[in-house]
């Protein structure tokens, strides 16, 4: 049944209608100026302003006053910064060819064109709130969606001669519209025809304006390409507009959220493939753990066996141990209760996902909604972890505080690092002064009080018992088996895991690193289900492995055996790297890797505390069902 309500939930989000975002009407002639976006590229991921290049500009004034407004936090940490341009529309007015400016460029500014069309950075437009789509990539019997945004011209590549950069000065716009209900006014008389914007689309082309003039008698297909050599340069753009009946204003980002047939299969398959993993994992606690676990809870309780309780054996024999107080447990408590907080915040992004509130149409809002979520759930951390304390008697306000900046401190400072080498690039995604003291003070002024208010609650709370005392002196272990033994009986079991989220991992990677825009979170949130199953599962088949071979150090084990999966899911982002990218530059790669190591290591946390928590409930389960003189 919840499996069934997800999917209803997704598919009942797919018609991608926007909580919060209104739809725009507009009156035949009303003038719609053209936003223009970050340049972007899959080779060089950092984003740069539209205006570190020289294109035609509005007034700095005009410029200043626009970007004045307030951007949401999503927004400026991954770049986006939309700002005013000269390119400007009216509805229902096709125009052949207008020119916006003509400018002449020296070598050194042609250079600046040639290098980022030859990094393959393309541009990025706004229109009512629809980013614009290359046209002729929207066949959807190709592997890949529609592609936002448009190449900034031809590299020498993909030339004849491969001597030449083509630079793209003309852009086509073709706009679809959908023709509204006449509407009535108050006084019984029709209203005025309206019309909304449902598709934006461009057609990038290199027109060399001496030889075909901006004009009335303007062909698009005629006359030679413009080249990146010095000299003057005419910027057009040419606009038709396209009724579309079948195109509603809610469903008008489904050209770039809908997967293609081969997608949709390959996401059904991933699907099937972590079930069946789940299916493998269920079989083998069913069978191995409850039957033998029922003849161990039969031979143990069984008051006529003498010789059976004299001759302790399996997982009894350590009932003096297994509670035994592990070594670090203040950063064991730490991690604990970071996973928490983690968990907690991935389960409320995906279902304010799934009722459609983190659309991309809602720019920024999927990064706004983790920071935020992850800085309110800081009491569950300091409520969890606060438990732990006190259960190993080590209830203190300093470890409380460990809990509030330890993990938050090591990523903002990761973050930090990596915003030094945007800055030094003059990146559009390095965040400004101002937004680095905001999310200082979300962290120690908001997150870090409420952490130290869950404790407060959670050191109230009677501490959590024990089912069995613990020896003064601690039992040597036996000799262990070869996969019983570390590393391996910690990194091997991260692999159950890592295959049933395999497939959806590469698409939320193509989704960054590729240009692609991601929404299929039914998918994703059936995937993260098995995803917990499947964590669970893994780390209480080894650790009742560990317990009948005698070894008790089952604290950390458990957190690490289904945290490998962060190493696993590292492994593979090289891997990525190595296959699917072509980032040829040392900067790139450096920022690559190390967003990439944030991530596996915010599931290392996240993962290792599904495996504690699932461990330590059956741990807790075995050996409180068992009669211990």
């Amino acid at each position: 049944m919840r499996l069934l309500l997800l999917v209803c939930l997704a598919t009942a989000a797919a018609g991608v209608y926007i909580p919060g975002v209104m739809p725009s009407s507009y009156s035949s002639g009303d003038g719609l100026g053209i936003r223009v976006n970050s340049l972007t590229s899959i080779q060089n991921i950092m984003p740069y302003e539209w205006y570190s290049l020289p294109f035609c500009a509005p007034p700095k004034e005009e410029r200043r006053r626009y970007t004045s407004r307030s951007q949401n936090l999503g927004e400026v940490l991954w770049g986006d910064k939309i700002e005013i341009s000269l390119y400007s529309v009216a509805v229902l007015q096709d125009k052949v060819c207008k020119a916006i400016c003509q400018q002449e460029y020296n070598e050194k500014e042609m250079r600046q064109f040639e290098h980022r069309i030859e990094q393959k950075y393309r541009g990025n437009m706004v229109l009512d709130n629809l980013p614009v789509a290359e046209e002729g990539t929207d066949n959807f019997t190709s592997n890949h969606a529609v592609q936002v945004g448009f190449p900034l011209g031809l590299p020498k590549a993909a030339t004849m001669q491969q001597k030449e950069t083509f630079l793209n000065n003309h852009l086509a716009f073709t706009i679809s519209f959908h023709k509204q209900p006449p509407t009535v006014d108050k006084n019984g008389e029709p209203g005025k025809e309206t019309y909304r914007i449902v598709g934006f689309q461009v057609a990038p082309a290199s027109v060399d304006h001496e030889d075909n003039p901006c004009d009335d008698k303007f062909n698009l297909n005629a006359g030679k390409g413009l080249t990146t050599v010095p000299g003057k340069v005419t910027w057009s753009y040419s606009v038709k507009w396209v009724e579309d009946p079948h195109v509603d204003w809610s469903t008008r980002w489904d050209v770039y959220l809908r997967s293609t047939a081969t997608e949709s299969r390959i996401h059904w398959f991933a699907i099937i493939n972590s079930l069946l993993v789940v299916v493998f994992l269920s079989v083998i606690v069913a069978i191995i753990l409850l039957r033998a676990l029922h003849k161990d809870f039969n031979r143990y309780n069984d008051a006529d066996n003498a010789e059976e309780q004299q001759e302790e054996t399996g997982w009894k024999l350590v009932h003096t141990e297994v509670f035994r107080q592990p070594p670090a447990a203040l950063w064991l408590c730490v991690y604990v209760g970071t996973g928490a907080q983690l968990l907690g915040m991935s389960i409320c992004t995906l279902v304010f996902a799934l009722f459609g509130f983190l659309s991309p149409a809602n720019r920024g809002a999927l990064l706004s909604a983790l920071i935020f979520l992850f800085v309110l759930l800081g009491s569950y951390a300091g409520f969890t972890s606060s438990r732990m304390l006190k259960m190993f008697g080590l209830r203190s306000w300093k470890h409380i505080f460990v809990v509030g900046t330890f993990f938050p401190g090591q990523v903002v400072l990761l973050w930090f690092c990596l915003n030094l080498v945007l800055w030094s690039q003059h990146s559009a995604s390095a965040v400004p002064f101002y937004t680095i003291l905001t999310i200082m003070a979300l962290w120690l002024g908001v997150s870090l009080v409420l952490c130290l208010l869950g404790a407060v609650v959670g050191f109230k709370k009677p501490a959590i018992e024990m089912v069995c005392k613990v020896n003064t002196v601690p039992r040597t272990i036996p000799p262990q088996p070869w996969y019983l033994r570390t590393p391996q009986s910690i990194l091997l079991p991260g692999i159950l895991p890592f295959g049933a989220a395999f497939i959806e991992s590469v698409f939320i990677l193509s989704s960054v690193w590729q240009g692609r825009v991601y929404y299929v979170f039914g998918f994703l949130s059936l995937v993260f289900l098995i995803l917990i199953v499947t964590c669970a599962e893994a780390t209480i088949v080894m650790i009742y492995f560990q317990l009948t071979r005698e070894d008790y150090n089952w604290w950390w084990r458990s957190f690490l055996t289904s945290g490998s999966y962060g190493f696993w899911l590292y492994l593979y982002c090289i891997f990525y790297y190595a296959t699917a990218l072509n980032i040829p530059t040392l900067v790139s790669s450096i920022l690559y890797f190390g967003y990439m190591f944030m991530v596996s290591y915010f599931f290392f946390v996240l993962t290792g505390f599904i495996g504690f928590s699932a461990a330590s409930v059956f741990v807790w389960t075995i050996y409180s069902s068992i009669k211990i003189d």
